[in-house]
């Protein structure tokens, strides 16, 4: 490098600058291990579906719980009045749970301040006795 221009390597964007070949470096070997890592996933991949064929060939059902969004593209109400694998799980779940003593709701009524059988319990205790109290026979007419 001509003497007028040796300025240029104390320059901080220069290529020549010790730092900045070390900071180039850094990043090389940062890129290559990332590198391992991608070919480490794709071939855990591969072996996952491998083996996935395998099962489904053999007939085995898969071990793998959730397949990320794979819910969303599975049947929603049918045409035909079948019921969805969704449906037949509840049904199941629901036969089970009755099966074993739990307490059958057909209708899923729902029971608390608001259900229609504890109509003097609670909210609807205020509610009613309210309207027992101010009714519109026992309010005098002025007009």
């Amino acid at each position: 490098m001509p003497k007028g221009l040796a300025f240029l390597s104390k320059k901080s964007w220069h290529t020549g600058k010790l730092a900045n070949q070390e900071k180039v470096w850094v990043q090389e070997q940062e890129k290559k291990a990332e590198e391992v890592k991608i070919r480490e996933l794709a071939k855990q991949i591969q072996q996952e579906r491998e083996e996935e064929e395998l099962n489904r060939l053999s007939g085995k059902k898969s071990t793998r719980l959730d397949r990320g969004i794979d819910w969303m593209y599975q049947g929603g109400p049918r045409s035909d009045g079948k019921l969805t694998a969704y449906e037949e799980e509840q049904k199941k779940k629901e036969q089970e749970e009755y099966l074993l003593g739990k307490e059958y709701n057909p209708n899923n009524v729902a029971k608390g301040d608001l259900a229609a059988e504890d109509s003097n319990v609670g909210v609807n205790m205020v509610l009613t006795r309210t309207s027992e109290i101010v009714d519109d026979s026992q309010i005098p007419c002025s007009w």
